[in-house]
């Protein structure tokens, strides 16, 4: 009995040696780049770093000097004499050019050299469009038979094209541009209230003015009591036949010399 007792406690004994024997499953160690450069020198790690860098910034620098087209072109404004496709086709050259490098001062200066263009404000649209917004020049005159006037007495270009129909001829010394806009303005203020409108307005070389209206009268002002003279033509202009008059010359004191149109 006592061999068969101690047989049992020896099995048992072995096994919870046996058990206690296990293999143990061990947690992995996480991955570490410094295992990857385990035994390279630190001085090399540090020039492909390097390398690298320069590589990736001269990779993005050539793509924004040369990368990212502008690729539409928007133009706002109030089209009188230019007309949508007209400037398109100005702005085309744009197109071949580079978003970021691109000068909008440039493109401004360039705009603002065309006729009839007062002035111009572009900017761009990320990611790839160029805003233009122009404002046009509104001529009120021919001057000299070969530039424009605005309201303010700046000479404008005349294009080839442009249709002078309506528009007042004004003609005078060139110095004295500015003057005879504002005159041209004070008469036709003055006229608008009988009805009639200047066709014509002339200031020769020694200041003398000379009207056409567009009822077909001639008017010799001089160059002395204009507003006077002024006054006796609308006068004039409330009793006279129109129809019948060809030229009215007021450079005489206090009347007017009336040459009648032949019948």
């Amino acid at each position: 009995m006592m061999q068969i007792s101690s047989m049992k406690d020896q099995a048992k004994a072995k096994a919870k040696t046996k058990k206690a024997g296990a293999t143990r499953l061990e947690k992995k160690a996480p991955f570490s780049f410094s295992i990857l450069v385990k035994g390279v020198p630190l001085w090399l790690v540090q020039s492909v770093f390097v390398v690298s860098l320069i590589a990736l910034s001269t990779w993005g620098l050539q793509q924004v000097r040369w990368g990212w087209p502008v690729e539409q072109v928007e133009i706002e404004g109030e089209f009188r004499y230019w007309q949508a496709e007209e400037l398109a086709q100005e702005l085309l050259w744009v197109k071949e050019q580079n978003f970021f490098s691109l000068n909008v001062r440039q493109v401004k200066s360039e705009l603002e050299q065309l006729a009839l263009i007062k002035n111009v404000q572009v900017k761009k649209v990320w990611p790839d469009t160029l805003l233009v917004k122009f404002k046009e020049d509104i001529p009120v005159a021919v001057w000299n038979q070969s530039t424009l006037l605005n309201p303010s007495g700046k000479e404008l270009i005349l294009p080839a094209s442009f249709d002078e129909t309506g528009l007042p001829k004004l003609s005078g010394p060139e110095q004295q541009i500015e003057q005879v806009m504002r005159q041209f303005q004070r008469f036709q203020s003055r006229l608008t209230s009988v009805g009639a409108v200047m066709v014509s307005l002339t200031m020769n070389t020694v200041g003398s003015w000379q009207v056409e209206l567009d009822n077909g009268w001639m008017i010799r002002l001089g160059r002395q009591q204009i507003e006077q003279r002024l006054e006796r033509l609308i006068e004039l202009l409330k009793i006279l036949p129109h129809e019948k008059v060809a030229v009215v010359d007021l450079r005489y004191g206090k009347g007017a010399a009336i040459k009648w149109l032949s019948v």
